[in-house]
């Protein structure tokens, strides 16, 4: 075909030299331009002007046909490819000085966007500093690529070849190799035997960070630790050198691309069969040999002048060393890194880069084992995590390096030295997988990157950045509260039981339903956990079965690469995806999942962050704590919106932990109907309809701080416009009677499945039959009557009622002893919050069923004594009238 190909085309050249010296009709004009000739070519084929070939088109109506063609040489692009047959046509004079750039090539795994994203930047800076910038890549679905982004682009391959002849042509000042990724790091060396000049950090230290016995020496120099290891050619080294440091050990090759060709062993067998495969391929650099620490690992990413070094973030990965960093969640800034070493990372990042005569980026990778810091690698360029960090820190780092390389130095361009201030948000990066379309692949994750993409994660806290991210991942977060039962099959190799406990009491805490191999299932027992026994994959397929009836809502699988069971499991992960359940082959992954589902996180209460318009710092929260027979509320002004998110707000400032602890908090803003709204928001940040108590709350406030001094008050909230009237006691509010709309137990507006009753209605939940009564004030509420309510263990009852397959939706519930024909004694249950001390919709709603039911009458004031105090509801035609004593605990500020 290609022979074919060319006759054809000499064919072509032939019938237009039957033209020489003259224009060609028009017939041969159009072929010549779908053939890809440009004006130059054809004018010096045919021994004539330009102009006339342009004349003859115009002449010939092919103007329009012809306009658009970007070929070598047209003025219409600076597009530029290597031909056999053409002379030189590149158009490279200019009065600018010359800076050539190394791209990353075609994307894959191990290397990608991310070198596209600095190139592209590089460029814009070059040029903003008066350079003429050309670029080498030949990965036709970048940016880097564009028509408009350098002066030139040169769409060749990145190997030594076609990368000089392209350097003899422009004759650049300098080359950066620093964008391109591990591809033009690789170049570095032949660079500079040409005697080409490589702007940043030269040819000699990019070889020391590489090159195993120079580093080992740089490192010894200033007492930093890095993993013993050795480099060897042979398959007997390798062996005499995984013996010496011990097992289990890391093999990899020197200059690779997302950790390729890099395996753990753990015995001889292992040795020996990636050395056959590595010294097959005749390379030509070591293979290095570390012993394998398994730890917390670090990445730090540095900007150096060779003077000063700016440190723009430390990260910190989820899984611990083993797990390629690309592979990696990880975290900014670091969760779980003490001062101290912190301090130590700062120092040992610093001396690094200056000793490797650093100009511009570099990336480092740290481990820490038995609280002692150790270098991974260092790798001196721009890495994947650049774009991440540019983006939540502010920090131009492509920018700020280009300038670096070019002679400025940080102090110059505004920047301080040691580590930038972090910002006020939790940022992670999650990796992307591509298993729905190689879904045959080893999904296990280990030292070799799999991972062809990664999301950005912005949040408050961590567990909201987490949530973010996993959820932008494609996982599926489930939890007992929002989904109902959630199981997960968990199959973990035996050297990792000690880690599985803490796993397994997190999951089981949470109420979710374990399901294990033998070997792990016996470990989970033993905790005391109920766990259901599964077969192993190369037992049976019961798993399997499992999975397609909707058992398992996650998998935890880590002992797929340590057995013999990696077929089976591939198998088990195909069936996964087309289930949307999420596989996780690390503990490490597995614990943060956990935290993030008992964090109550999800895609409602979560913050959309304006990664365009972030924070520089943190803001300052004013708030009052109130409460209400019990209930605590956070009073907050929002009268200037600054709040844009409260759902998110509320699950952090709630928490009585590492919050300011409450029920809800509670916002007040302006209103064009009353003279104030009111929003309340409970625990899980879900908004409430009826905040009785937040209503009392919300006119203490408004009267106590002389905002608005009346004693009766028209109040907005997600329900509908409420009125108070206050009881004032030595000039403050003491108590308060709020008017709530009328009670339904209409059928149309209660979430019961196939009609039925609402009053007095028998259902069995756990064995045990209950009468319950259905009861809407705008949320809905199961009032259940029974003799004892005190010794019930409600943590675990609630959550059956709430979720019971009777509702259509989630329901609040009421535990009600009646004591006498004016008295209840409750208990309850609140869908987004669990038991609280008080609930004033609950203690309405607990009326309404009493009078339902005939226990008590309407038009009676009814005590509802609860945990956390009194109320009086009194039942009328027209309505609810609620009265509480409320009270004022606080003031204060937070920083969120």
């Amino acid at each position: 075909y290609f022979l074919e190909q060319m006759r054809e085309l000499v064919e072509e050249e032939e019938a237009l030299k039957a033209h020489k010296g003259a224009v060609p009709p028009a017939d041969v004009l159009r072929q010549a331009k779908l053939d890809g000739f440009s004006d130059r070519y054809l004018a010096g084929l045919l021994d004539v002007t330009e102009d006339a070939i342009r004349g003859a088109r115009v002449e010939n109506g092919i103007q329009e046909a012809w306009e658009g063609v970007h070929v070598s040489g047209t003025e219409n692009a600076a597009y530029y490819y290597s031909t056999y047959h053409v002379k030189d046509e590149s158009p490279c004079e200019t009065d600018k000085p010359k800076v050539m750039i190394l791209g990353g090539g075609p994307n894959r795994i191990g290397q990608g966007i991310e070198f596209d994203y600095s190139s592209v930047h590089c460029v814009w800076t070059l040029k903003e500093l008066g350079y003429s910038v050309a670029i080498i890549n030949n990965n036709p679905e970048t940016v880097s690529t564009d028509y408009d982004t350098a002066d030139r682009l040169y769409f060749e391959p990145l190997c030594p070849e076609d990368v000089m002849n392209v350097i003899d042509v422009e004759k650049p000042v300098g080359v950066v190799v620093a964008f391109g990724g591990q591809t033009a790091i690789k170049l570095t060396q032949f660079l500079d035997r040409q005697g080409i000049p490589i702007l940043g950090t030269s040819a000699d230290g990019i070889d020391m960070a590489e090159d195993r016995e120079r580093f080992d020496a740089l490192l010894e120099k200033f007492g930093i630790r890095r993993p013993r290891g050795r480099g060897v050619r042979s398959l007997a080294e390798a062996l005499e050198a995984a013996n010496e440091l011990g097992y289990p050990v890391l093999l990899r090759p020197s200059y690779v691309i997302g950790g390729q060709n890099m395996t753990i062993a753990h015995e001889d067998a292992d040795v020996e069969k990636y050395m056959n495969i590595i010294l097959s391929g005749r390379i030509e650099n070591p293979v290095l040999v570390d012993k394998y620490m398994q730890g917390p690992e670090l990445e730090v990413d540095v900007i150096s002048d060779g003077r000063d070094v700016l440190i723009p973030g430390v990260m910190e990965h989820i899984e611990r060393a083993g797990v390629h960093s690309g592979d990696s969640i990880a975290v900014y800034p670091p969760y779980n890194l003490s001062d101290a070493m912190l301090r130590t990372i700062i120092d040992c990042s610093e001396k690094l880069a200056l000793s490797l005569g650093t100009r511009g980026l570099v990336n480092i990778q740290y481990l820490i084992y038995q609280n002692e810091l150790y270098v991974i690698e260092v790798n001196p360029r721009a890495s994947r995590t650049v774009p991440y960090i540019s983006k939540v820190t502010g920090v131009p780092m492509v920018d700020l390096a280009s300038r670096v390389m070019l002679g400025a130095s940080l102090k110059d361009l505004g920047y301080g030295t040691g580590l930038y201030s972090v910002p006020p948000y939790c940022a992670v990066k999650v990796p992307v997988f591509s298993f729905e379309k190689l879904n045959d692949v080893n999904s296990n994750l280990g030292p070799e990157m799999k991972s062809t993409g990664e999301v950005l994660g912005l949040g408050k806290t961590m567990n909201e950045a987490l949530f973010k991210g996993l959820t932008a991942a494609g996982i599926r977060i489930k939890t007992p509260r929002w989904d109902g039962e959630v199981g997960v099959f968990i199959s973990v190799d035996m050297r990792e039981a000690g880690n599985l406990v803490v796993l397994a009491k997190k999951l089981d805490d949470m109420g979710l339903r374990l399901y294990a191999t033998r070997d792990t299932a016996d470990v989970i027992s033993s905790l005391g956990i109920a766990v259901t026994y599964v077969d192993g994959l190369d037992q049976s397929d019961q798993a399997l079965r499992l999975l397609e009836s909707g058992k398992f809502s996650y998998i935890v699988y880590t002992g797929a690469m340590m057995d013999s069971t990696m077929a089976e499991y591939t198998n088990l992960h195909r069936h996964a995806l087309q289930q949307n359940v999420a596989c996780l082959t690390s503990l490490d992954t597995a614990n943060a999942l956990a935290d993030i589902i008992a964090s109550r996180f999800h895609e409602y209460n979560t913050e959309l962050v304006d990664i365009n318009h972030l924070r520089r710092r943190r803001q300052t929260l004013r708030f009052t704590k109130m409460n209400c027979a019990g209930n605590d509320l956070i009073c907050v002004e929002n009268f200037h919106g600054e709040i844009t998110c409260p759902e998110s707000l509320c699950i952090s400032l709630c928490d009585r932990h590492f919050g300011v602890g409450g029920d809800g908090i509670m916002l007040l803003e302006d209103s064009d109907k009353a003279d104030c709204r009111v929003r309340l928001f409970n625990t899980d940040g879900s908004e409430a309809l009826n905040p009785g108590t937040g209503l009392l709350c919300a006119a203490k406030y408004l009267y106590d701080s002389g905002m608005l001094p009346r004693e009766i008050m028209r109040m907005e909230t997600a329900g509908g416009i409420r009125q108070v009237e206050l009881y004032i006691r030595n000039h403050q509010v003491s108590s308060g009677c709020v008017q709530l709309d009328a009670p339904s137990l209409d059928l149309r507006d209660l979430p019961l499945r196939g009609g039925g009753q609402a009053v007095d209605r028998s259902i069995f939940l756990d064995g045990r039959e209950y009468r319950i009564t259905c009861v809407s004030l705008g949320n809905p509420h199961c009032v259940v009557f029974l003799d004892k309510i005190d010794a019930i263990d409600l943590q675990k009852v609630g959550p059956l009622f709430e979720r019971a397959s009777i509702f259509t939706r989630r329901v609040n519930t009421e535990l009600v002893r009646v004591v006498n024909s004016r008295t209840l004694k409750m208990r309850t249950y609140e869908r987004g919050s669990g038991e609280t001390l008080a609930c004033s919709t609950g203690a309405c709603a607990a009326v309404a069923a009493a009078v339902a039911n005939g226990y008590c009458r309407k038009g009676e004031d009814i005590t509802v004594k609860m945990p956390g105090g009194d109320m009086t509801v009194c039942l009328r035609e027209d309505g609810l009238a609620l009265t509480a004593a409320v009270g004022s605990n606080f003031s204060g500020s937070i920083e969120y």
